[in-house]
C-alpha cells in the first residue's frame, strides 16, 4: 500500500497476526497438532483468533482491508 502509514499498534497487530499465522501454518503442515493446539487456545486467550484465522483463509492482515486506494 503506497502512502498508507500503520500507526505503531496497528504495525504491531499485523505482524503478530502474521506471526501465528504463519507458525499455525507450519505446524499443521509438519502434523505437530498437540502444538498446534496449545498456539491456538493462546491465540484465543489473547483475543486474536479470529483474525488469524482469517489471515490463513483469506490472506488478509488486520487493516489491509480499510486501506484507501
Amino acid at each position: 500500500m503506497p502512502g498508507h502509514r500503520y500507526t505503531q499498534s496497528e504495525y504491531t497487530l499485523n505482524q503478530v497476526v502474521e506471526l501465528f499465522g504463519t507458525l499455525l501454518f507450519t505446524l499443521e503442515e509438519q502434523r505437530l497438532y498437540h502444538t498446534y493446539n496449545q498456539v491456538y487456545n493462546f491465540c484465543v486467550l489473547e483475543n486474536i483468533d479470529y483474525l488469524v484465522f482469517r489471515y490463513l483463509r483469506q490472506g488478509l492482515l488486520p487493516f489491509e482491508e480499510f486501506s484507501e486506494e
